[in-house]
């Protein structure tokens, strides 16, 4: 069964490379600070792991899988996708993980964290997120998708499932367009570091929320429902 899953698993993400050219936009800023050595950090929504995957291919990062059963089954898969893993989330493992992700940053590899996960609330970032962006030199990009009308789908060619995130699963041939957006926040020289983490972390969340959380926005991902 294991081995059944794993070929379905590969042939539904071939046929998303196959089928998918997401327009991607403001990459140009991640790969300015790369070269000028910095190192950024990307904040995903949860529901958006594998359309993340999708725009960020064969480039090296360290992603944060949590250590339960559904984190060992999303760590094998990004594992195959190139990326490296940190296991751990803010529930279990947390202390360990952070370690782990901030010796990635010292060693120059940007770190890719779902902020609001592994339990949620939905959009809400956690501390370790903005942690991350303290010890990183680069910034804080917040990853912003949006799934455009494809034939009779009106609000994009994916199924939205009814999980804590409403995880969405995107189909072949969807329309999907992504934004590394750059956080706006202040110089580290001129807040403590509990200061510039309680601001960055509502700076994300404001700008999550009025990205993803706003109702009848046909340019960005709705609420709740299923294609």
């Amino acid at each position: 069964m294991k081995l059944l899953v794993f070929l379905l698993l590969e042939i539904y993400w071939l046929l998303l490379r196959l089928t998918i050219r997401p327009q991607i936009h403001g990459l140009e800023k991640v790969d300015e600070e790369i070269l000028q050595g910095l190192v950024p950090i990307f904040a995903v929504p949860h529901h958006t792991i594998l359309l993340s995957a999708l725009a960020y291919p064969n480039r090296p990062a360290t992603l944060l899988a949590s250590l339960s059963k559904d984190g060992e089954f999303a760590a094998d898969f990004m594992k195959r996708r190139g990326f490296a893993l940190v296991r751990g989330s803010s529930s279990r493992g947390g202390k360990e993980a952070l370690l782990s992700l901030m010796g990635a940053i010292d060693l120059g590899h940007p770190v890719a964290i779902t902020f609001d996960g592994p339990r949620g609330p939905r959009l809400k970032p956690k501390a370790g997120i903005a942690v991350c962006g303290w010890h990183a030199s680069g910034s804080i990009f917040l990853m912003k998708h949006s799934l455009d009308p494809v034939w009779f789908f009106p609000r994009g060619l994916c199924v939205r499932l009814k999980s804590w995130d409403r995880f969405v699963i995107p189909l072949p041939g969807c329309r999907l367009r992504i934004e590394f957006s750059r956080l706006s926040l202040p110089q580290k020289t001129t807040h403590s570091r509990e200061e510039w983490v309680s601001f960055t972390l509502n700076e994300l969340e404001m700008n999550t929320l009025e990205f993803y959380g706003e109702k009848g926005n046909k340019t960005s991902m709705p609420e709740s429902g299923s294609a």
